[in-house]
């Protein structure tokens, strides 16, 4: 009798945590203007990745952005965006792609498109910059800007359990998992759940700080 009052309070406990997680996802979050931080001839970077990410403008949601990949640079590590296709022009160098364990090169003047439940990465394996044209949604621009400027900031967030609660902060709008990791189902349920508990441990969206920076106009 007494375990089965225990299971009931436990029950009860649980349903009252999941409908208090639906609540505060449900709540707004502190988004910033993105047509005030997606300015042209801003940029944001990841200097471990060997990429800069230059603005060209902004409009309707969208984010349109020159990318530079430095020589030899490794990129990111293989991952899948669920909610969108990535797709992109090379201007200048060829870039090389990891997609769905295949290896492939896109050269100047070449378009790729990169459909939504799809493994990749990108690299350079040549000893000159790649230059890459796309447009990509404003949402997933900003994190990138956030995710690189914590990353800089603490090289050793990714291991630790700090960044679950991160990730919640940013709840759906980082849309971006990684190949090596947990399947993108259970981070979404993890990150759903755990958004009451970052957001009591002031966890923010937006950290103004990793916003895009001026710099000079591309040539």
């Amino acid at each position: 009798m007494k375990m089965k009052k225990i299971i009931r309070v436990l029950l009860f406990m649980v349903v009252g945590y999941v409908f208090v997680a639906i609540i505060f996802n449900l709540l707004p979050k502190d988004k910033p203007d993105f047509s005030k931080v997606f300015l042209p001839h801003y940029s944001f970077g990841n200097r471990q990745q060997g990429n800069e990410q230059v603005i060209l403008g902004y409009k309707d949601g969208k984010v349109t952005i020159s990318g530079k990949v430095e020589p030899f640079a490794e990129g990111p590590p293989e991952h899948i965006h669920t909610n969108f296709d990535e797709t992109f022009s090379v201007k200048e160098g060829i870039l090389s792609l990891l997609v769905n364990g295949k290896e492939q090169s896109v050269g100047a003047g070449q378009s790729f498109t990169i459909r939504k439940g799809t493994f990749h990465k990108f690299f350079n394996e040549s000893d000159k910059q790649v230059i890459v044209i796309g447009e990509t949604t404003a949402e997933f621009a900003f994190m990138l800007t956030q995710l690189y400027g914590l990353s800089q900031d603490n090289p050793q967030i990714f291991q630790s359990p700090k960044f679950l609660l991160q990730l919640s902060a940013w709840g759906s709008d980082y849309d971006s998992y990684l190949e090596v990791g947990p399947p993108p189902i259970m981070l979404k349920i993890i990150k759903f759940l755990l958004l009451p508990i970052a957001n009591l441990s002031s966890y923010k969206y937006s950290n103004p700080d990793y916003f895009p920076k001026p710099m000079s106009p591309i040539k």
